[in-house]
């Protein structure tokens, strides 16, 4: 699978565009959430200070986990997706605020409260294909963004869906750096 530039920007457009329709006509035809009600919230700088903090820690442990020799071909498979595309930083945050943004919109604000908090995060994660039957690696990766996007879900419970968007936010970012990086570190496929 070959990205480019113009496709992760039109991915991240419909993301956080998309995603936040969908939330809203699922929204719509149920009476016991209303779609404008997620964006409430008390202590706005305390939840977004608290979901920046566990999305940094967060990406702090998946780096520590994809650092993990036996995952080394897993980390080399994602940073490959990237190799060809040139990531500024600018990309990175606009890419990581749309998708912290609209999933969390679908996901935490939509579909949480209708499915269930551990739901809603092992759906998030099957959506995004980190669970592969034909690769235990690659799952295990899975199963531990499983752990984080339940966090995301705690966070919208005992804050609010900002401090998930915060979360969501920062961990991308750490996360594309993360990739910028080994993208540039890896061989080219030319190269073999």
């Amino acid at each position: 699978m070959k990205l480019t530039k113009t496709a992760m920007f039109s991915l991240s457009v419909f993301t956080l565009f998309g995603f936040s329709g969908f939330a809203y006509l699922i929204l719509a035809f149920v009476d016991d959430v209303d779609y404008f009600d997620m964006f409430q919230y008390d202590e706005l700088l305390l939840s977004v200070a608290s979901g920046l903090g566990f999305g940094g820690l967060a990406a702090l442990l998946g780096f520590l986990l994809l650092k993990l020799s036996f995952l080394k071909e897993t980390s080399t498979f994602y940073a490959s997706l990237f190799k060809d595309i040139e990531l500024h930083w600018t990309d990175i945050f606009f890419y990581s605020f749309c998708a912290g943004v609209g999933e969390e919109i679908l996901f935490r604000g939509a579909l949480q409260p209708l499915m269930g908090l551990w739901v809603a995060a092992i759906l998030f994660v099957l959506l995004h294909g980190y669970i592969s039957l034909k690769d235990w690696k690659k799952s295990i990766y899975g199963f531990f963004l499983i752990l984080v996007s339940a966090g995301f879900g705690y966070l919208t419970l005992y804050f609010d869906l900002y401090a998930a968007m915060a979360a969501h936010f920062i961990f991308d970012v750490i996360m594309f750096f993360k990739l910028k990086k080994d993208a540039h570190l890896s061989p080219s496929e030319n190269d073999s």
